[in-house]
């Protein structure tokens, strides 16, 4: 009875895990037993209890153990901080990203057994694709064998192994109309192309081909919102790893407002004018501007608008992210999607009254205070929930600032302590970063497009002026400068000068009409005063 007891403890270990059995079964076990929770001695008859665990420990710790664990090596790009960090760490929560980077793989004996498992079932797998006299392919059961080694490989740490196993799983399952699971063995794939080892541009390259193909499968599914996040994914793969304040390529600008009217199509967002590369999948080229045309792609536009729960904190992410690296017209554009939908949800209140905010913090960005007065009046007043908002309040006195060209109130309206600071807590840090940049007048500080590109010019010409006044020491004849022109006349140089003193004139009589100017005299007249 004794050996049959035995013998049941062993298999039960075998099934279930260590079970705490006797000192002998333990002893033929290759690995340790489950350690037990320490006891306080209470009855003089527990001695020898509490005794077995011990020394079956000291007798399992003297054998080698076949169960190992290692963490999980840390991605490079989240150790870098001036990096751009892949879709996933953009788009996830910090909860997700934890529990992901806590995960643990196996090594020593375990780890060759469970390759030695994963290799059985891609065999398995290949076994069940190959056509016989009698039999054909079976992709499901060929889906599944690929998942289970990707598992197992999972499990060992091999990260192009999974990945090349989820795809394989993916495109089994997306032959098989098994579009959910097809989308999430491609996501999966995605993630593991982020943290893989290879180039950079081949890292981009297939994250952005892999989370196209799982959008591609949640819109075959008929799920919209998930393949507009997807595109968002695969369209921020091709900006991983560049600075993080760096101005973002055409090419991956253009694929970031696709994702954007994925989400909210053109005809609906009222900033679509700022949209900075490509057209509106939603324009007709044949009458662009008639009115029939615009009603009809309005009607389309409502039948796919994305209304989703977190929709637009999925565009709200994006619109940062172009904030941040100083795409202000882009941002307004993702800024407007996020208005847009929730607007077409109809059951926002506090969302809306801060994306209601942050569209009028990035106009005033842009420098464009006739808009965001405009919007204010005409669109966002017009909300019976937003009056009452503390982010009303924190729109109204940015614009009125810069409309009356007040630095003092700007300072004011935006200051720590001042009577906004409930609704500058509740703003993003990027946006908050930004409201620290608007002036009265012009764009917010910062490095735009203009000051780039006349910097190479301007150190164009002087190269060009040395280069001449080396030819002319040297006594080599320099072509003259071709004078400036007004038309096709050309233009003397006293005309040129009277031409530019009349233009400060105008300037002068414009600044002086704003109450900006200075009038000579006026000043000593305004400064003295009259005693009699």
């Amino acid at each position: 009875m004794s050996h049959y007891k035995r013998d049941a403890a062993s298999n039960r270990d075998a099934l279930f895990g260590g079970s705490g059995g006797g000192g002998s079964s333990s002893s033929k076990r290759g690995s340790a037993p489950r350690p037990r929770p320490q006891q306080t001695p209470s009855t003089a008859g527990g001695g020898a209890s509490r005794q077995r665990p011990s020394a079956a420990a000291a007798v399992a710790s003297q054998q080698p153990s076949l169960v190992g664990l290692q963490s999980a090596p840390t991605p490079s790009s989240a150790a870098d901080p001036t990096a751009t960090p892949g879709p996933s760490s953009i788009f996830s929560s910090a909860g997700r990203s934890a529990a992901r980077s806590n995960l643990n793989v196996l090594t020593g004996d375990a780890k060759i057994a469970k390759m030695s498992e994963a290799e059985d079932y891609r065999l398995k797998a290949k076994k069940c694709m190959t056509r016989g006299i009698f039999s054909k392919p079976d992709p499901i059961s060929a889906a599944n064998y690929y998942k289970r080694a990707a598992d197992a490989y999972k499990a060992c740490g091999e990260n192009r192994l999974e990945r090349l196993h989820r795809i394989a799983s993916g495109d089994c399952q997306l032959g098989q109309d098994a579009y959910a699971t097809a989308a999430a063995e491609y996501g999966r794939a995605a993630e593991l192309a982020e943290t893989s080892d290879e180039t950079l541009p081949r890292k981009r390259q297939e994250c952005h081909k892999l989370n196209l193909d799982a959008a591609n499968a949640w819109a075959q599914m008929g799920e919209a919102g998930r393949a507009a996040e997807c595109k968002a994914r695969a369209a921020f793969g091709l900006v991983m790893g560049s600075p993080v304040q760096a101005r973002i390529e055409p090419k991956a600008l253009a694929a970031i407002e696709e994702a954007v009217e994925a989400f909210v199509p053109d005809p609906l967002n009222r900033k679509r004018d700022y949209r900075r590369t490509g057209t509106s999948a939603y324009a007709d080229p044949n009458s662009p501007d008639s009115a029939e045309a615009l009603e009809r792609a309005t009607a389309l536009a409502k039948q796919n608008v994305i209304t989703d729960s977190f929709a637009h904190e999925t565009l709200a992410k994006v619109g940062c992210e172009l904030l941040g690296r100083g795409h202000h017209e882009s941002a307004l554009y993702a800024f407007g999607a996020v208005t847009s939908s929730l607007e077409a949800e109809g059951y926002a209140t506090i969302s809306l009254s801060r994306a209601y905010a942050t569209e009028t913090i990035v106009t005033l960005a842009a420098g464009d205070v006739v808009a965001a007065k405009s919007d204010f009046q005409g669109v966002h007043l017009q909300r019976t929930s937003y009056l009452s908002s503390r982010e009303c309040a924190l729109a109204e006195d940015l614009i009125r600032a810069c409309d009356s060209m007040d630095p003092e109130a700007l300072d004011e309206a935006r200051g720590r302590g001042g009577p906004n600071r409930g609704a500058m807590a509740n703003l993003d840090p990027v946006v908050r970063e930004v409201v620290g940049t608007i002036r009265v007048s012009g764009r917010a500080r910062g490095k735009d497009a203009g000051a780039r590109k006349a910097a190479p010019s301007s150190k164009t010409g002087a190269v060009a002026g040395e280069q001449q006044q080396q030819q002319r020491q040297a006594g080599v004849s320099v072509p003259a400068e071709p004078q400036q022109t007004k038309g096709s006349a050309i233009l003397s140089e006293e005309e040129l000068a009277n031409d530019t003193d009349a233009a400060f004139d105008e300037m002068d009589g414009i600044m002086n009409s704003m109450g900006l100017g200075d009038d000579g005299g006026d000043d000593d007249d305004d400064d003295e005063i009259d005693l009699t």
